[in-house]
């Protein structure tokens, strides 16, 4: 998926389904990830629905944004608005579109400490990640499982676009004046060398704990 495309999103739910019989299940391969806590199937379906909505609501919501700021500033108006805005406005369109969610942009390689990623989410993290090291472009659009506490919680999958490269891409084909900013400002970044269309981190919508029903 290609944020800044805007396509159309198909949906895949990525579910470990257990089966009743008596049959041994088969070995994994050595070496095969091991998929996070999967969730009961009820409700299912209306949880993908609600969880993809919003995930689409923040990924258009952010691109309209950061796409204002590159239009009137240029690329150092992205950076001054992903580091004074984007979580402000993260929590605005979630109020906006349905205040009993809660959605965060998450990945291993965060620019924001705010970013980083809960025991929960790293396990998804962990999972997809090792799909890509075992095959690049495999790990699945959408993802299920549970978080703290077992409550329900979804995962939309994110990929580098042509646009992000200019403030992750390698860190010797950034703008000087990118890079000092970012330097200034964050001077633990793990958020550069990335390539087009690689793995970049996920959008989490959480669900109330210990809802019965998503």
């Amino acid at each position: 998926m290609k944020l800044f495309h805007r396509p159309t999103v198909a949906l895949a739910l990525l579910l470990a389904a257990s089966a009743c019989s008596d049959a041994a299940e088969p070995e994994a391969e050595a070496g095969t990830p091991v998929p996070p806590d999967s969730l009961p199937s009820e409700n299912r379906a209306e949880m993908e629905a609600r969880g993809s909505a919003a995930a689409d609501a923040l990924a258009q919501g952010l691109v309209g944004r950061l796409a204002e700021a590159i239009d009137e500033q240029g690329i150092v108006g992205a950076v001054d608005f992903c580091s004074a805005e984007a979580m402000e406005l993260t929590r605005d369109i979630a109020e906006a579109h349905d205040s009993s969610l809660d959605l965060k942009r998450t990945t291993t390689r965060w620019r924001n400490p705010d970013n980083a990623p809960d025991e929960a989410e790293a396990r998804v993290l962990e999972y997809l990640e090792a799909l890509e090291a075992r095959d690049p472009g495999s790990a699945p659009m959408t993802l299920a499982a549970a978080g703290p506490d077992g409550s329900p919680r979804f995962y939309r999958t994110l990929r580098t676009a042509p646009m992000c490269l200019q403030c992750h891409g390698a860190e010797a084909d950034l703008d000087p004046e990118v890079r000092r900013i970012l330097e200034a400002r964050y001077p633990e970044d793990r958020a550069v060398g990335y390539s087009e269309g690689e793995f970049r981190g996920v959008i989490r919508v959480g669900f109330p704990t210990n809802s019965s029903s998503p």
